[in-house]
């Protein structure tokens, strides 16, 4: 980052160790993931959810995946807007496959290896680092947000766990208020004993708060919610599918519930991918709510995860590796 600083162009041999060591970190989370999956069968009698998850209709879980690929799709509109907002054009296609790519980085801590997309599109757009990082927080900052009036809205709907979801809320909050305010930058580079560490990154920072400052406003906050709450519920419906593909039925507003709920507890955990804690509370929210044994609730949990989980991550691996022909240089650009 400290060469990025210096506003020079991307370097092809430092993305691709960033990518490297990503994809190192993204492997054992992963290797995680399927472990506690494993341990998910073993808790309902591993034999009985193997079973029960190879006699479930495929027809059902096939609709999990595409529900949350059009969650997906919903959000790159979402993304598109935002690089309006800082007058950032791109072909279709291109933004695309690099907003995709952006899914292979969900296990790294915070989501934080999503700035590889910013990286990207430094090379492809030709603009400052600074100027396109403020795209990356938005876009996760506003899939938070929209994310959190949903579970809280959930919650106050069905009475339950509200203070638990209120507190959740309100500290997942905080992590935001440094990428987006620039009152903390601020106090800082004033401040007596810190001015003069600040001054060294003040051109670059002062770069990425003039995008920040043009995507912080109410209209830019309130039309980013408007496309990330549906994305939540598309993305909600990959465990109502798996249950239909179990043979269970269930209520669609309690679907959502459950799914929110169990998402915003292992937001809390700042474990990455919400490993374990997520799959743990879907496990005991599954089978408190519609009253299912403990091999269908962990069956439910393990189709859903794999719905937005695995097949996010992997589908963002497949377009990392079509975005790096955007590193390759070309004769007349890159």
């Amino acid at each position: 980052m400290a060469a990025r600083s210096q506003g020079r162009e991307p370097n092809r041999a430092e993305y691709l160790g960033m990518v490297r060591r990503s994809k190192r970190f993204i492997a054992l989370a992963l290797a995680a993931s399927f472990i506690v999956l494993l341990l998910l069968a073993v808790f309902g009698g591993f034999g009985r959810v193997i079973s029960i998850i190879l006699s479930a209709n495929p027809v059902y879980f096939a609709m999990a995946i595409l529900f949350v690929l059009l969650s997906y799709l919903v959000r790159f509109v979402k993304w598109l807007y935002l690089l309006r907002r800082l007058k950032i054009q791109l072909p279709l296609w291109k933004g695309l496959a690099i907003y995709l790519s952006a899914y292979s980085m969900e296990l790294t801590p915070g989501r934080a290896g999503r700035v590889v997309v910013g990286y990207t599109l430094d090379r492809v757009t030709k603009k400052r680092f600074m100027k396109v990082a403020p795209i990356v927080t938005m876009d996760i900052f506003s899939d938070f947000l929209g994310f959190a009036l949903l579970t809280l809205f959930a919650a106050f709907f069905f009475k339950k766990y509200i203070i638990y979801v209120v507190f959740a809320v309100a500290l997942l909050s905080i992590t935001f208020l440094f990428v987006l305010n620039d009152k903390p930058y601020r106090f800082l580079r004033e401040g007596r004993y810190t001015k003069g560490f600040m001054r060294r990154f003040s051109p670059s920072i002062n770069t990425y708060f003039a995008s920040q400052n043009v995507l912080g406003d109410h209209k830019t906050y309130a039309v980013s919610t408007m496309f990330a709450i549906p994305a939540d519920v598309l993305n909600a419906s990959a465990l109502y599918f798996s249950l239909l593909a179990l043979g269970f039925v269930p209520n669609i507003g309690q679907v959502i519930f459950v799914f929110a709920v169990a998402q915003i507890f292992g937001m809390v955990s700042f474990i990455p991918g919400n490993i374990g804690v997520t799959d743990a509370a879907l496990v005991t929210l599954i089978g408190a709510t519609f009253g299912t044994n403990s091999a269908i609730n962990s069956a439910a949990t393990i189709l859903t995860r794999i719905a937005t989980l695995w097949f996010g991550v992997l589908l963002g691996m497949a377009f990392l590796i079509y975005t790096m022909r955007y590193w390759i240089p070309r004769r007349g650009g890159s």
